[in-house]
């Protein structure tokens, strides 16, 4: 193989690693390379592709982001949110610079947003996703902290900017979470946030929005983006933090913004440099990966090096057992490190980890704790726990499809039953306030509980646990009261506390919806074999995890008395508004991609009409609606029960607008 042949063969490789690494960022909010192996990877693509020649119409050196994946409506930008050309060298930048104004501001590490205002009012809020293709938003953007609904310029203003979480409101979303749903940054907290289907969870989060671009704009602004900026505070949004650098060299301010970002608790992962002039800004071209006007300026993770001293192992409700460092304490940016999350164990594996080795370990976006590299790889292989931590169980190592885990094979390990109850009482589960791990740790070692009704009994404990250290008459009786509060819960948060493997919130709903708030409706179906994948996004792990779960005597165990305990209530329904409509008490379901609606939003018409709207398809529905722009496999099945003397009606979108009046 000749050199040539050799690097294309490289760029091909890169080009597919890359997309790899970008889809765990983007899209499953879970990297597995820092951002400095990223942009190693990434520099070296775009010296090959140079010398090469060759360049992939899927390369990351032309397309920003990756494929958008969510439930989110997608909707196309006007003009592509590229992103920016980056640099770790000071020389570089200055060089760049060509000595003109420029500004200088945060990079924060956030989710971009494009917003679009109109007539005063902001009309459409989008993720930037693959930078052609995003997500429409405008829900959640309405519940940032920090946006205007409505500003004083009435016309057309189009601009973007960063959603981020601070860092305290990260750390404190973190402490409320089990370890096994802790948020790794906060970049990946804000990404699940504003991408939620339901606004509330994103309220909760404290989403704030910053700008820093105007992208168009009907208004008599001026030829510096300094004074734009300016005109946009007025209008009532907060700006990305930002100074403007004349004949000062570069150096000095870029250590006093690191400092002032750590000091305001705001995430960064580097700085923006953009020139200040617009008109010239205008004037320069573009590649098809980034504008020529602005430049990033990336970090250089500051590692310091330790001593790997010893392996923490814990398993969770699920059985996994993971592994956290334990290393010699170091300073990094002026706090104390002696612990880090080692993932999985290719993780460990590929890093060559051993006790004893000399480690580095930087603070990953000045926050998270992470092992860089390992300086003594010849130490040898580490030796994993052939027992569970908890429960001395037989452990074995499992591939999940993306990694190697470490998994506890013991049904009945203390852990996992531990796990189990943090989860029942969590907030979207039972929401018992004053049962912490620890308590429930201590309850279950005392005797106290061994299934989840246990918990509505624990007042026949009174006396032993008004004596236990922590506790006292006042706490008790504040727990007593919690308790109670929870015995009247919603359906979907009573099988969501279950803990059924792969049903998590959003499924548990739509078990909920399917089987109208009757639980005993779900336990039916299970004991009859029902097919859970006939439910919206069900697949078939998912209806074999429910089968399982159920026929599990261990997990019946723990759940079988609680209906003796608690009253599972029914969720409001929504005001109908005519019931004269043709799809008066009917049940009807949408399938496809529509024109004119989300599927929310066809799911409330309807129901103001009402209608029932389905969960998924089934043979029992009266109307299959179907979108306009691209059809699905379920008119197939619905044609083929017609056929078979189903009542089911196939309605496309263009009729359906016609039968409630739109057209």
């Amino acid at each position: 193989m000749d050199k040539n042949t050799d690097q294309i063969e490289r760029v091909k490789d890169l080009v597919m690693e890359l997309n790899q690494y970008r889809n765990e960022y983007y899209n499953l909010n879970k990297p597995s390379v820092s951002d400095a192996t990223y942009d190693q990877l990434f520099d070296n693509l775009q010296t090959l592709e140079k010398e090469t020649d060759v360049i992939l119409y899927n390369s990351p050196t032309q397309t920003v982001g990756y494929e958008v994946l969510s439930k989110l409506q997608k909707i196309t930008h006007k003009t592509p949110l590229k992103s920016l050309a980056k640099t770790k060298s000071q020389e570089e930048l200055n060089t760049w610079r060509k000595n003109k104004e420029v500004l200088l501001m945060f990079k924060g590490d956030g989710l971009t947003v494009e917003l679009i205002y109109q007539y005063g009012l902001l009309m459409e809020a989008s993720t930037r996703g693959n930078g052609e293709v995003g997500e429409l938003i405008t829900h959640n953007a309405k519940t940032f902290k920090n946006i205007p609904l409505s500003i004083p310029f009435k016309g057309y203003l189009r601009l973007s900017g960063e959603a981020m979480i601070h860092k305290h409101d990260f750390d404190l979303i973190n402490s409320m979470l089990s370890d096994e749903d802790k948020y790794a940054t906060p970049r990946n907290l804000v990404a699940g946030s504003v991408r939620q289907l339901s606004s509330k969870i994103c309220a909760e989060r404290n989403v704030n929005f910053y700008a820093f671009n105007i992208l168009e704009c009907d208004g008599d602004l001026t030829d510096s983006k300094y004074e734009n900026f300016d005109w946009l505070f007025n209008q009532g949004f907060d700006i990305m933090h930002y100074d403007l650098v004349g004949s000062r060299y570069i150096s000095k301010m870029i250590d006093e913004m690191k400092q002032l970002a750590e000091k305001m608790g705001i995430p960064i992962d580097g700085l923006v440099a953009t020139f200040d002039s617009v008109s010239y800004s205008n004037s320069l071209q573009e590649t098809s990966h980034h504008p020529l006007h602005s430049m990033a300026y990336k970090f250089l993770d500051e590692a310091t090096q330790s001593t790997l001293r010893a392996l923490e192992w814990r398993t969770t409700r699920m059985g996994q057992v993971n592994p956290t460092a334990i290393f010699d304490t170091i300073i990094i940016d002026n706090t104390e490190v002696s612990r880090a999350s080692l993932h999985n164990l290719s993780f460990i594996e590929g890093l060559q980890l051993n006790i004893g080795a000399r480690i580095l370990v930087t603070k990953r976006n000045l926050i998270i704790p992470h092992i860089e590299d390992n300086l003594d790889r010849d130490l040898g292989s580490l030796k994993y726990p052939n027992k569970c931590p908890s429960c001395q169980g037989k452990t074995e190592i499992r591939n999940t499809g993306t990694a190697d885990f470490l998994f506890c094979t013991n049904d009945n390990c203390s852990a996992k039953l531990l796990d189990k109850f943090v989860h029942f009482v969590k907030r979207d589960c039972m929401n018992i306030d004053g049962l912490s791990s620890a308590s429930l740790e201590l309850f279950l070692n005392e005797g106290f509980l061994k299934s989840f009704d246990d918990i509505y009994n624990l007042d026949s404990h009174d006396y032993q646990i008004k004596k236990l250290e922590g506790w006292g008459g006042k706490s008790y009786t504040n727990l007593i009261k919690a308790i109670d509060s929870s015995r009247k819960v919603k359906c979907s948060n009573f099988i969501y506390s279950l803990g059924i493997p792969n049903v998590g919130k959003s499924s548990s709903k739509a078990i909920t919806e399917y089987f109208n708030d009757d639980f005993q409706a779900f336990i039916r179906a299970c004991v009859e074999g029902f097919d859970f994948s006939v439910l919206e996004d069900f697949g078939d792990i998912t209806n074999q995890s429910i089968h399982n779960w159920y026929k599990d005597n261990d997990e019946k165990s723990l759940w079988m008395h609680l209906m003796d305990e608690v009253e599972i209530i029914k969720e409001e329904k929504k005001e109908v508004l005519n019931m004269d409509s043709v799809f008066a008490n009917k049940k009807a379901y949408g399938t496809g991609t529509f024109l004119n609606f989300k599927k929310e939003e066809l799911k409330s018409v309807l129901e103001g009409l009402g209608c029932e709207f389905g969960t998924g398809y089934t043979k029992s529905l009266d109307y299959l609606i179907v979108g306009s722009v691209k059809g699905s496999s379920k008119v197939d099945k619905a044609n083929a029960d017609i056929a078979k003397g189903s009542k089911i009606q196939v309605i496309y979108e263009d009729e359906f607008m016609k039968m409630i009046g739109r057209v």
